[in-house]
């Protein structure tokens, strides 16, 4: 390029110094001086009230402490579709920036391989993955007085369960097991909600329950935990749960590899239950510092005082573990994927 007329050769190669200076100044800026005096938005997938909402809503109250520049953070709920509009928000329409992040329905990880063609418009082998505020597998339980009073009677004889509507994990966790393991439980369909199955219960209306988180019995039903009442059956997740030695898990009892990977595609999300994500895309030092942000605020005491005080679990996955676990479920091969979504609606 040719100095412009009204610069010296000299004066022009400064002028490019200077602003090649610049350019390196601005590139070098780092999270600290990006973030500071920004505001950030926690996304979160569900109307107020409620598990994720309470989750999301803590996370946003202590998160800004750890990200460099410590911007202000706001939640903000986005409902709709089971976590769908939520996350399809973030893929396509949040800002790719690092100053939006969301806590979506655990069902998001797997949604782009088991929920196609349900307007799921986005890829989660491509979504920035921050974390995972929690993880629990799920029971299945039966009354103290009803007849299934083992994992064997469970899986062998007429198990009755409530469920709360066809797409709910009280419904498609018996379903799989049904499909899988051969079991021969029957579903009760049409209850209002899990409390109305555990009534149901109580009433010997039914046997007992599928999809049941051990934190949610001890929440609403701890007695019956202290007086013997329930059967704990089996645990469904993809590993065992150290506080539960004593109760099967769902892995043990498949016989061969293509089993194990229908019962991965289905009880990953109970290894997945609380993902906060970003969009695809955001600058990687960014990226880096919202993840080890997420990290440090599952530590920060503040933090785990507030959880205990709610009641919530804290036990957290990093970004790189969640999104290996993701990235896994979605190599599975196409034939136990329709496999998988077969099970699921049998």
């Amino acid at each position: 390029m040719k100095p412009l007329p009204f610069l010296t050769k000299s004066g022009w190669v400064a002028c490019i110094a200077s602003a090649a200076a610049l350019s390196a100044q601005a590139s070098a800026a780092g999270p600290a001086d990006f973030y500071k005096g920004k505001q950030m938005r926690v996304i979160i997938s569900s109307g107020s009230g409620g598990g994720y909402d309470t989750y999301g809503r803590v996370l946003a109250r202590h998160y800004g402490r750890h990200m460099p520049g410590q911007p202000t953070v706001v939640p903000q709920n986005m409902p709709g579709a089971g976590g769908i509009r939520a996350t399809n928000y973030m893929y396509a329409n949040a800002p790719k920036d690092g100053t939006a992040i969301a806590l979506v329905h655990s069902a998001m990880t797997t949604a782009s391989v088991l929920l196609t063609g349900k307007k799921v418009h986005f890829d989660a082998t491509k979504i920035t993955w921050i974390g995972n505020m929690a993880d629990e597998n799920a029971l299945c339980v039966s009354w103290s007085k009803s007849p299934i009073q083992t994992t064997k009677d469970m899986l062998t004889k007429e198990f009755v369960v409530g469920g709360t509507g066809v797409g709910s994990n009280l419904e498609i966790y018996p379903r799989v097991i049904n499909s899988i393991l051969g079991a021969k439980i029957k579903i009760i369909s049409g209850y209002k909600g899990g409390n109305n199955v555990a009534l149901a219960m109580e009433r010997g209306e039914v046997h007992g329950r599928c999809g049941w988180p051990p934190s949610s019995i001890k929440t609403s039903r701890p007695q019956w935990l202290k007086e013997g009442k329930l059967k704990l059956l089996l645990q469904t997740g993809i590993e065992k749960d150290p506080d539960l030695p004593d109760v099967p898990l769902i892995m043990d009892f498949v016989k061969n590899g293509d089993d194990r990977a229908v019962m991965e595609l289905v009880f990953a999300a109970r290894s997945l239950l609380r993902p906060v994500l970003a969009p695809p895309g955001i600058p990687e030092d960014r990226k880096a510092a919202l993840r080890a942000a997420f990290m440090k605020t599952m530590g920060d005491p503040a933090y785990q005082a507030e959880a205990r005080k709610l009641k919530l679990l804290v036990k957290p996955k990093t970004g790189e573990a969640v999104e290996a676990l993701v990235l896994k479920l979605h190599r599975t091969p196409k034939p136990i994927v329709e496999r998988t979504i077969k099970a699921m609606k049998k």
